[in-house]
């Protein structure tokens, strides 16, 4: 999905001071409602490609707060969670968190022996806290859960995770997602098919050393881990297709502008 912002023409008329600022000296604060993504470090480099995206799909209707913390698991997350996130309802001093994503598990599924490494349940137990916190109810905040991706082990010179243990938490998240009615962009899936996987497949897992080296990963994830600007790219489309299909209400379309648009704030006739 390609994006390119649009302006509208500077009027030639010039207008007065009382026109344009209104009568009130001390107007109510009007904060913009929010998105959160948070997650890693994949989620902290996010800022100028997939935020970036993000923040131009929702212009002048959402906030974008990048909120991701480089070698975090999703304990160590949710410890953060509970000092940034709101503990009050939405108000003319705290915006509302429309939504946030959940994108954990690249660390926490490093091999035990690290000091990353979040056994699963573990892991799967932190995803639920995280989701259902509650100033996530009391913002009525729509969680959406991104599964980690796949690892290339290829590009790895020390083997701290595997593409057989990062699978397994995956689908943890997935499942985490299901109990709980959450949206969840499977990311795993998603990169995995482009690079030429199906679940069928009874060959040695893409992207371990027991398989070819694969090209596709290798485009994807600039060091085994962490994402390249196609792999951004691929995770702002599926964000954008499962809002639009489940949670279309909180499309662009659906949302307002926070101010007006500036005729209608001008009182000028739209043709």
């Amino acid at each position: 999905m390609s994006l390119s912002p649009t302006h509208s023409p500077c009027p030639s008329q010039s207008y007065s001071r009382s026109t344009l600022s209104g009568t009130s000296s001390t107007p109510t604060p009007t904060p913009y409602p929010q998105f959160i993504l948070f997650g890693d470090s994949i989620t902290q480099a996010s800022s100028r490609s997939l935020a970036a995206s993000l923040a131009e799909w929702y212009t002048r209707r959402l906030d974008i707060l990048n909120r991701g913390f480089s070698g975090y698991t999703a304990p160590m997350g949710y410890d953060n969670l509970l000092q940034f996130f709101p503990s009050t309802s939405p108000s003319s001093t705290t915006p509302q968190i429309k939504l946030m994503t959940i994108f954990f598990g690249a660390n926490d599924a490093c091999l035990p022996g690290n000091p990353q490494h979040v056994p699963l349940e573990r892991y799967k137990d932190y995803l639920t806290k995280i989701a259902t916190h509650p100033g996530v109810h009391l913002h009525d905040t729509k969680p959406i859960m991104i599964t980690p991706a796949p690892v290339d082990e290829w590009q790895f010179s020390r083997l701290e995770r595997t593409a057989v243990t990062t699978r397994q938490y995956a689908t943890a998240c997935r499942e985490v997602a299901q109990t709980l009615n959450v949206p969840v962009v499977d990311l795993w899936t998603v990169f995995m098919i482009k690079a030429g996987w199906t679940p069928d497949s009874n060959d040695p897992l893409i992207g371990s050393r027991d398989a070819p080296r694969n090209q596709v990963l290798g485009d994807l994830l600039s060091d085994g881990l962490h994402f390249t600007a196609s792999a951004y790219q691929i995770v702002f489309d599926e964000l954008v297709k499962l809002i639009q299909e489940e949670l279309p209400e909180l499309t662009p379309e659906n949302l307002p502008f926070v101010f007006p648009d500036w005729k209608k704030k001008l009182g000028v006739e739209q043709s």
